[in-house]
């Protein structure tokens, strides 16, 4: 009677393990078809606001997205200028052309390191050899700067077209290749500007109407000039640096003059700046050369020349353009090129 009892109970046991087994082996496996059903859709709306988030940017026809574009995808002209705001508001591209009678294209983006510039010249070279490369050099420009990394997401929605550009992004962070399966991604950070780009409704005047890049400012600065006294010593980024001397090395590998000139600003300066030493050295092993106009006084007892207290407004960008001219028209690397049509 025990022995049957206890057979009994054993089969009991047995059968509600089998029952529990059975509905949570059921509760598992819906849950899967659910988590998969749910990523099918996250992927499903990824592909698609992905998908119109592209659509809207690179239907830009003016404005900062449309110039980044042009200039990886479109311009031919054979004098470049690259840089961040002070390439953008202080190269008259017209005039440049006038005096040089060679087509100018101005390539600077507001608030971007040299990391933007080099990916973007490196977009170029793929299509064709520039003859003139201008690059505007900043002031503390090889600083360590956490800031300037994520700024490189401004690249992001030319990774999958242009290769070249690659070995930048990674820079932002060794995860880039794997969020870059998003189709979001790439346009996460660039939401607003698309907006404002798609519309009519754009409170920067400034960036939309601008003249073969160049984007003229019309304010006229009224404070008086500061002085930076602080001590110019910082850390180093060294990939910034080695940014310089692959462009350096680019520009000698395609026999293209290159110019890196260091913009007025309404700052006196008490010493000297580690980062524009540091370039002028590596531009001087390749034989070219740096300006440095930061400590031009010209500017600095012209305050009206200024827009606020780093750019230059559109008849400051006017005089030094012509300086910048002269300069180029005098340096012992100027070649005369007489042609006004695009390289070919």
């Amino acid at each position: 009677m025990v022995d049957s009892l206890f057979i009994l109970r054993s089969d009991i046991n047995n059968f509600r393990m089998n029952f529990i087994y059975k509905i949570r082996e059921k509760e598992i496996t819906v849950f899967l078809i659910k988590m998969l059903i749910f990523l099918a859709l996250v992927i499903m709306l990824d592909f698609s606001i992905g998908s119109i988030l592209k659509y809207f940017y690179f239907k830009q026809k003016s404005g900062l997205l449309y110039r980044t574009t042009y200039s990886m995808d479109s311009t031919r002209a054979d004098f470049l200028v690259l840089g961040s705001s002070t390439a953008t508001h202080h190269y008259n591209s017209d005039l440049l052309e006038k005096r040089l009678g060679i087509s100018v294209y101005n390539a600077g983006r507001n608030a971007n390191p040299i990391f933007y510039d080099f990916a973007v010249f490196q977009s170029i070279l793929k299509r064709y050899t520039p003859k003139i490369v201008l690059l505007d050099f900043n002031v503390e420009e090889f600083k360590v700067n956490p800031d300037d990394y994520d700024k490189i997401s401004s690249l992001l929605p030319y990774y999958k077209d242009h290769p070249e550009i690659r070995s930048i992004i990674r820079l932002k962070s060794p995860y880039e290749n794997y969020k870059l399966l998003s189709k979001i991604y790439p346009f996460n950070s660039l939401l607003f500007t698309i907006g404002i780009g798609s519309t009519n409704f754009n409170t920067n005047r400034d960036d939309i109407n601008d003249v073969k890049g160049y984007v003229p400012l019309y304010r006229v600065w009224t404070k008086r000039i500061t002085t930076d006294t602080s001590i110019k010593e910082y850390e180093l980024d060294s990939n910034k640096i080695n940014t310089l001397k692959s462009f350096v090395y680019e520009c000698t590998t395609f026999n293209i003059q290159l110019y890196i000139i260091v913009s007025p600003r309404f700052v006196k300066y008490s010493g000297s700046d580690i980062s524009i030493e540091i370039a002028r050295k590596i531009a001087k092993q390749s034989n070219f050369s740096l300006y440095d106009y930061s400590k031009d006084t010209i500017f600095w007892e012209h305050k009206e020349y200024f827009a606020d207290g780093i750019h230059l407004n559109n008849d400051g960008a006017t005089i030094f353009s012509n300086k910048v001219v002269d300069t180029i028209l005098k340096s012992k690397q100027y070649l005369h090129i007489k042609s006004k049509k695009p390289f070919q």
